[in-house]
């Protein structure tokens, strides 16, 4: 049970602060005198930060333009530049297919999360069978195989890959996405560790 909360807290610390911060000042407000717009301003305040995440991969219905966009915007921000391997791990696809252009991107990124976990001689899985593109990505990052910032955009990726993987029909400009930010998400994926 301690290790779900200290899992929780670590990953969400900003909502959760803020949201306890939130709800304590509505608390506050609410025991001196009835709720006030104070009171209500706190707690509509302290659901924003969870309702974003939820809106964000909503955004359309059967699109996931937001989280395209937002990890676009973070690829060009990193700086990354990939290099002939990441470029030639696209360069036999044609087409323009989104569904084939994401289920390849999800192949390539698990492709490499496998080498890198085999270079770093990755502990076994302890689930048991064939880890998850989740699990590795989890995994590897722990470890400080992978940056920090790199985990954080495959996990936004993931529900993206996996639609594509299962059959959710994409947005034409997936296609474009997985050819021009796979491999600068490739080039994310380098060995971090010596």
């Amino acid at each position: 049970m301690i290790e779900i909360v200290t899992s929780v807290w670590r990953s969400h610390k900003a909502k959760l602060a803020l949201s306890i911060f939130c709800v304590a000042v509505a608390s506050f407000d609410t025991f001196w005198k009835t709720l006030s717009p104070v009171a209500a301003g706190a707690l509509a305040v302290a659901i924003v930060p969870w309702m974003l995440g939820i809106i964000e991969r909503i955004s359309a219905p059967g699109g996931f333009e937001v989280v395209l966009a937002k990890a676009e915007r973070q690829l060009d921000a990193s700086g990354t530049a990939p290099d002939e391997d990441d470029l030639n791990a696209f360069k036999y696809f044609e087409g323009s297919d989104p569904n084939l252009a994401i289920a390849m991107l999800r192949v390539q990124v698990e492709r490499r999360l496998r080498e890198i976990a085999e270079e770093v001689m990755l502990s076994p899985n302890t689930r048991g069978g064939v880890p998850t593109l989740r699990h590795l990505t989890e995994d590897l990052a722990k470890e400080g195989a992978i940056p920090k910032e790199a985990a954080v955009l495959l996990n936004n990726l993931m529900p993206v890959m996996n639609a594509a993987v299962h059959g959710v029909e994409l947005q034409p400009n997936a296609s474009d996405f997985a050819l021009t930010y796979g491999p600068k998400i490739l080039a994310m994926l380098k060995t971090q560790k010596d």
